[in-house]
């Protein structure tokens, strides 16, 4: 087995025991330097493919279980089933847990943190200290959080960025909970739309979300998830 993918395999292995492991009281915000990340399929190519991001989440305090995909190439690999702990559910519990905490929302666009920023107040969270859409160098993110040193920092710019640029932050040495959540700022401020209920209790989110953005997601849902399977198979046969 390569270095690579003894790596994408420890990825794996901790997922595992992070979600199992999972629990709010392990965050405090302000109180020390903390990473919470979420790895599906997509993140699973990402690991394979680039070193820096692997090396981010393999790292991390805590990495979560997001998606179905996951859980069968975990199965594949024989570890054990966990929670689906993904970032859209999960952020707003973590939120609500330290609803006093200061708060930044970084990444996705200025529409979606205008209607995102009017929900977190009437959330209660009144310490929001930074809305920023996902378009800076991350230069500038870098000085903004050496400034404002927020107690939570939600980064949702999409793998691999916001895990690379969680790691430059962590490395400016403050002492808060980042957390990378993709998509999340747009499905909590209703900028884009979730799947009803019934279709999030039979585990087809992912095709509501393909077919609302289907040039956005159509690789990743076909071409991709090919990849990712043909990845969780090679680390089956020499794992």
């Amino acid at each position: 087995m390569t270095q690579a993918d003894a790596e994408l395999l420890e990825v794996l292995r901790k997922v595992e025991r992070d979600s199992l492991a999972w629990s709010l009281d392990q965050l405090h915000p302000g109180k020390g330097a903390q990473r919470l990340m979420f790895l599906n399929a997509h993140g699973v190519n990402c690991a394979a493919e680039n070193t820096g991001f692997r090396q981010q989440v393999l790292h991390s305090e805590f990495l979560l279980r997001d998606g179905v995909g996951l859980a069968k190439g975990m199965q594949r690999l024989g570890l054990q089933e966990t929670e689906n702990l993904n970032g859209t559910d999960l952020i707003p519990k973590v939120l609500a847990h330290h609803r006093s905490a200061r708060l930044a929302v970084w990444g996705s666009s200025e529409e979606a943190l205008e209607k995102l920023g009017v929900r977190l107040r009437e959330d209660g969270h009144d310490a929001l200290v930074s809305l920023e859409h996902g378009f800076h160098e991350d230069a500038f993110y870098v000085e903004k959080y050496r400034t404002l040193q927020p107690d939570i920092l939600v980064l949702c710019m999409g793998m691999p960025r916001q895990e690379l640029l969680a790691g430059k932050l962590l490395s400016d040495k403050g002492d808060g909970l980042i957390i990378c959540g993709g998509g999340w700022a747009n499905f909590h401020s209703g900028h884009i739309p979730r799947a009803p209920l019934w279709v999030q209790r039979m585990r087809l989110e992912w095709l509501h979300r393909l077919s609302r953005e289907p040039l956005r997601l159509g690789r990743r849902y076909t071409i991709d998830i090919v990849r990712y399977f043909m990845h969780i198979r090679r680390l089956s046969q020499r794992a």
